[in-house]
């Protein structure tokens, strides 16, 4: 009787040579896991900035701890990853990280101008730079202040609300709903944070600003601009921001066409 072949196939490709084993394919739960791992990471590090002034305030914990201890350690951590483990979500950061120092610049123009030129009110960010090196040398300080404002506190929320803006959807908005909702987030929970910071901890007014009407409508238009900055710069970039998004929106996406979507917007038809 003649001998039926073993109709087993060994498991190589076709135009491999042979004794090749096939790769072996990684999960996508372990992609996606480690995705969830990479975005927390960068939405810890867009908080914290903000989180160690309003702890520095109320006396939980000294500024210049969570900076050396927390927020440099973990920012090394990630810029490494982005050199030798680089991932899409890296290009969104850069991207909200830029256009929220941009939007930091715009909004200071407005606030130095009102605290240099005309004297309303005075500029505590000098003050808050020596909360970081541990001296009283305001010189230093505005120096230091300034650059952990500008990377820290503008690019931290770029980072924060871009990440969460193509988590939400809102590149598939019209240009219109994205502004609202970049304003907006810079009134709440940003405008209204530092405002919760100054009127509620023990020495808010003193070490920050004094809360009168001048600095209470100062501030709030500050944030305007910069939400209204941060957020022309996303519809600028959102089309190159939706490509290294990785999961589908959490709100739906399809929308009729029209005023304000992406065609219309791209031939100026838009509004």
């Amino acid at each position: 009787m003649p001998r039926i072949p073993d109709p087993t196939v060994p498991d190589v490709h076709e135009h491999d040579p042979p004794g090749v084993p096939a790769p072996v394919t990684v999960p996508t739960t372990v992609q996606h896991h480690w995705t969830f791992a990479r975005i927390f990471m960068y939405l810890t590090l867009a908080a914290l900035p903000l989180l160690a002034i309003s702890a520095q305030v109320f006396g939980i914990v000294p500024m210049n701890t969570t900076g050396a201890l927390v927020i440099i350690p973990l920012a090394v951590i990630l810029a490494v990853l982005c050199v030798f483990a680089p991932h899409p979500i890296d290009r969104i950061v850069g991207l909200g990280l830029g256009w929220g120092m941009f939007a930091c610049l715009a909004y200071d123009a407005f606030r130095l101008d009102t605290v240099y030129l005309l004297g309303l009110w005075g500029d505590f960010i000098p003050k808050m730079g020596t909360w970081l090196h541990s001296g009283t040398d305001t010189r230093t300080g505005a120096i230091v202040g300034y650059v952990w404002r500008y990377f820290g506190d503008g690019g931290g929320i770029g980072i924060g609300s871009f990440i969460l803006a193509l988590a939400v959807g809102l590149q598939h908005l019209s240009r219109r709903a994205i502004l609202f909702a970049f304003v907006g987030f810079a009134v709440f929970p940003v405008w209204a944070g530092l405002i919760a910071t100054v009127a509620l901890s023990p020495n808010g007014q003193q070490e920050m600003f004094p809360l009168t009407a001048t600095t209470l409508a100062l501030s709030l238009i500050g944030h305007l601009i910069f939400g209204l900055v941060l957020g022309l710069g996303f519809v600028r970039a959102r089309r190159s921001l939706g490509q290294y998004w990785p999961w589908r929106p959490l709100l739906p996406t399809a929308r009729t066409p029209g005023r304000g979507s992406l065609r219309g917007e791209a031939d100026g038809t838009g509004r």
